[in-house]
């Protein structure tokens, strides 16, 4: 029996994508251009700090990197939706779509059509699907993702720090979910960790206290801690206790990292956390900022102690809960002024009504804490922003 062109097409990228390896993962892009009919094909990589793209092929990096603001290219990253240039003819219709990893987004990927229906050729998807999952398996076994990934030098921290935390964006019917690190390249204690099974997201953010690779060591040591504790089902106290007493046994009690642990129950949209001295997250509900979400606080991992509080609180559907170190409110202007509680909320409730993604409501707040800076952050800067859709059936 004679297979569908279709079909066929599909099973020629799969069989290329098993039998490429690593080291020429990004061969497969011209095995897409052919399947897809395509003339021409680019791919960009976004940048740690989601502030750039940069087009890299099976040579390495192409050309200087592209800003994401005020970029088409960086226009399509941000919608997350496919855009086709109207050429009226005189040039190649480009057909540009940013990449997703789930939902996290890894770039943009153009291909450029000589002739073009308006039509996207079958199976342009699942093709399309195809590479990225092969670019996202097989750049574990080579640094061609991580160089792209980089728009500037990177400390020795920071790539510890970058290997330990799991995508920057995570999304379910029920819950979405995104994080980010700041600065980007020389981010140093603070981190942040998640997990999402059938029923329960269950998440940490972390400070650790100092500077330096000490500070990145102990919340690594919380970091793992924790997951450990998750991954075997403990219970939030005793994960708190399991971690206090690492990052002491490590460090000393002269050594802390502050943190905020819980997890959110997806049906229900009941949130429990424990506050190991950290500051409180913010809560935004129906478009209007609805004050932290309090909990009595528990001494900072490291520091030895009892949790004080296991604090409780049942989320609506929409209601975002945005969690984060004291590195976004303390970041300061070059007047000497604070980013502060205030104008931090004031972001939240406006992207509220806006209503971008939850991934791209956190990439502006980082940009937008960074150029209040002016580019100089002299504390770590992390967020993690969760919003609750509600139940499903």
């Amino acid at each position: 029996m004679e297979r569908d062109p279709t079909e066929e097409r599909l099973a020629q990228m799969v069989d290329a994508a098993a039998r490429t390896p690593a080291s020429d993962v990004l061969g497969l892009l011209d095995v897409m251009r052919r399947l897809l009919g395509a003339s021409a094909v680019r791919f960009y990589v976004a940048d740690y700090a989601l502030r750039c793209l940069q087009q890299i092929d099976r040579a390495g990096n192409v050309g200087e990197p592209h800003r994401i603001e005020g970029t088409f290219v960086g226009r399509v990253f941000t919608a997350d939706e496919v855009q086709v240039s109207d050429s009226a003819g005189t040039e190649p219709t480009t057909v540009s779509l940013p990449l997703m990893e789930g939902t996290s987004r890894i770039g943009v990927l153009q291909l450029d059509y000589d002739e073009w229906n308006g039509v996207a050729p079958d199976p342009f998807d699942p093709i399309v699907a195809t590479f990225v999952m092969s670019w996202t398996l097989k750049s574990r076994y080579s640094d061609a993702s991580a160089r792209a990934r980089r728009a500037e030098p990177m400390s020795v921290e920071a790539e510890v720090q970058w290997d330990l935390i799991p995508p920057l964006s995570c999304s379910t019917p029920e819950v979405a979910l995104s994080a980010i690190l700041q600065p980007a390249y020389e981010i140093g204690g603070d981190s942040f960790d998640y997990a999402v099974d059938a029923a329960h997201l269950e998440f940490a953010i972390t400070d650790a206290v100092g500077h330096g690779l000490s500070a990145v060591l102990m919340s690594a040591a919380a970091i793992n801690s924790l997951r450990n504790a998750r991954r075997a089902q403990i219970g939030l106290v005793a994960a708190y206790e399991q971690a206090d007493r690492s990052v002491a046994a490590q460090f000393g009690h002269s050594n802390f990292v502050t943190a905020l642990m819980g997890n959110l129950d997806l049906q229900s949209g009941v949130l429990t956390w424990i506050n190991a001295g950290h500051v409180l997250p913010m809560l935004v509900r129906n478009g209007t900022f609805a004050g932290t979400l309090a909990c009595k606080p528990s001494r900072p991992l490291g520091l030895g102690g009892a949790v004080v509080e296991v604090a409780e609180t049942s989320l609506q559907r929409g209601d975002r809960v945005l969690f984060y170190t004291d590195g976004i409110t303390e970041s300061r202007s070059s007047a000497g002024a604070f980013f502060g509680d205030d104008r931090l909320a004031d972001f939240l409730v406006r992207a509220a009504l806006e209503r971008p993604s939850v991934h791209e409501t956190v990439r502006r707040l980082s940009e937008n804490v960074f150029d209040f800076s002016d580019g100089v952050l002299r504390d770590d800067a992390t967020m993690l922003l969760m919003e609750w859709h509600g139940a499903t059936p």
